[in-house]
């Protein structure tokens, strides 16, 4: 009786296990199906959740590429007269004072762009070089630590950059005809001189030797003053060009573009064609930029004086003004410019940089958004 109970609950646990097998077989088929299973033909690949990589270029700027920079923001009291002395002349540059530059153009490699026109760099003057003789003023060096690109990106960089003007064939040229211009303007008072101190008689006495010594001794003191003569001393202006040449491998990435379509900044129709440009001063340690224009409004819109301006490369923008006083009859500073017009006239900015890069802007009269810009000459 005990060997037929075994025997029974034997089998009964034999054909429990076979069943559990069956069914763990039935559910693994499928699971082996949807991992194994390729897609027909022409059938869509079953998408997948993947982390999506992505990748930036690095590009090196080799040693000893020049970057074109123009001096943007120096430090200023914010009142004009306070920062030039009695003769409206910027003050010296000094030691450790912090300056910005910006590029003036676009830097490539490779056809990719990696700085932008308009990056910022940071620096601090680090020296300071005395005038020198024959008139040539002096220079200062500037030490670079970082840069920000227009999108916002910090980098951080050492470079040392210069103001120093090298001479050309037109500055030396300049620079002997000054001396020359001393030297005649001796001459003369030197013969001067010596008619005044020998009378009519003395120079017939003498033949006229006396005239021609006093001549040539102040011919030969007036050259010895203007070679002696130094220029003015190194000062922080913005619009100055500066010198920079990299002294090492620089690795940037490429520059990113933005996406989103800006808005065309031009008033389709408008069209401001530049006849002549030119800085003058205002009479008062300032400057006007005097533009000679004809605009051609040929597009839907009323365009009004008060909406214009002049924009430096700082951001600053100044409106229409009057002229000197030989330019109030031809200067136009309150108009209307009516839809498919054409008007011929003068006008006239205030400046106070003049060496920034400048740019005309017109802004839309209600919504005060620029529909217009068109950058100037510079003079």
């Amino acid at each position: 009786m005990k060997l037929s109970e075994q025997k029974s609950s034997f089998k009964s646990k034999a054909i429990l296990l076979s069943t559990l097998l069956t069914m763990a077989s039935m559910q693994s088929v499928p699971l082996m199906a949807q991992t194994t299973q390729e897609p027909e033909i022409g059938e869509a690949r079953p998408a997948q959740s993947r982390p999506l990589l992505k990748g930036s270029a690095e590009y090196v700027v080799p040693q000893g590429t020049t970057i074109k920079l123009q001096m943007a923001s120096v430090p200023t009291t914010g009142l004009h007269l306070l920062d030039r002395d009695l003769d409206g002349n910027l003050y010296p540059a000094k030691l450790g004072e912090e300056i910005t530059a910006k590029t003036t153009e676009d830097m490539y490699v490779d056809d990719n762009k990696v700085i932008p026109e308009g990056t910022v760099f940071h620096g601090t003057v680090s020296k300071i070089v005395a005038p020198r003789r024959l008139h040539r003023d002096g220079s200062l060096s500037i030490a670079f630590d970082h840069f920000t690109t227009p999108d916002g990106r910090k980098f951080a960089f050492k470079a040392d950059a210069n103001n120093f003007v090298a001479s050309t064939n037109k500055s030396k040229m300049r620079e002997a005809g000054r001396v020359a211009a001393h030297a005649a303007g001796g001459a003369i008072v030197g013969a001067l001189v010596a008619y005044q101190l020998f009378g009519m008689k003395g120079t017939i006495a003498t033949h006229g030797y006396n005239i021609a010594g006093g001549a040539a001794g102040g011919a030969l003191l007036a050259t010895g003053f203007a070679l002696m003569d130094k220029g003015k001393k190194a000062v922080l202006e913005p619009g100055d060009n500066l010198n920079m040449q990299i002294d090492t491998d620089l690795l940037m990435p490429a520059a990113v573009e933005p996406t989103a379509k800006a808005r065309s900044p031009y008033l389709e129709g408008l069209t401001i064609e530049i006849e002549k440009s030119k800085v003058i001063k205002d009479g008062l340690d300032g400057h006007l930029v005097r533009l000679d224009v004809i605009v051609n409004n040929d597009s839907d819109k009323e365009l009004k004086s008060i909406d214009l301006y002049m924009e430096d490369g700082n951001g600053n923008r100044t409106p229409l003004c009057n002229g000197i006083e030989l330019d109030l009859e031809s200067t136009e500073y309150l108009f209307t410019l009516k839809p498919h017009t054409r008007r011929k006239m003068r006008m006239n900015f205030q400046s106070e940089f003049p060496k920034l890069q400048r740019q005309l802007v017109w802004l839309d009269h209600k919504s005060r958004q620029v529909c217009f810009r068109q950058k100037l000459p510079i003079n």
